[in-house]
């Protein structure tokens, strides 16, 4: 599973579509480093070993930006934290190209594109982004 950010060049303002920030595939700014916002959530993502592993990034990463003092240190529920992605601008289709951080999640009994949009990601993306991204996957 492939999941795209929904993430945008801070120089200009783009209003999103439901599959994500439309760019340009000949901009200077792609790829460009960015910062998401998460939180930690209980059952699965209260220690930056799990957050690391679902964005795949160290735990050191991590916890240098959100000011946590040691990488092993146990996280509370809704610690804030801010992790490091590099987005970048990938094509769809012959007419749309949309901001995208090249995650690879796999998908577990259960899920759906929604679910892991919504809980795993915490809204970071959309559903229909993800979808669009695994045109061929059929999540059971």
């Amino acid at each position: 599973l492939f999941l795209f950010f929904l993430c945008c060049d801070s120089q200009a303002v783009i209003e999103p579509t439901t599959s994500g920030y439309t760019c340009s595939l000949n901009q200077t700014t792609s790829p460009c480093q960015a910062y998401v916002y998460y939180r930690a959530v209980a059952p699965d993502f209260l220690d930056l070993a799990s957050v690391g592993d679902l964005f795949s990034v160290s735990r050191l990463m991590i916890s240098n930006p959100s000011n946590i003092s040691s990488p092993s240190s146990p996280l509370v529920p809704f610690q804030s934290l801010f992790v490091p992605i590099q987005c970048s601008c990938n094509r769809i289709n012959s007419s749309m190209s949309i901001s995208y951080a090249g995650l690879n999640y796999t998908i577990k009994a259960g899920n759906t594109f929604y679910l892991v949009s919504t809980d795993q990601f915490q809204n970071l993306t959309s559903y229909q982004s993800v979808e669009v991204v695994n045109p061929t996957l059929v999540p059971t």
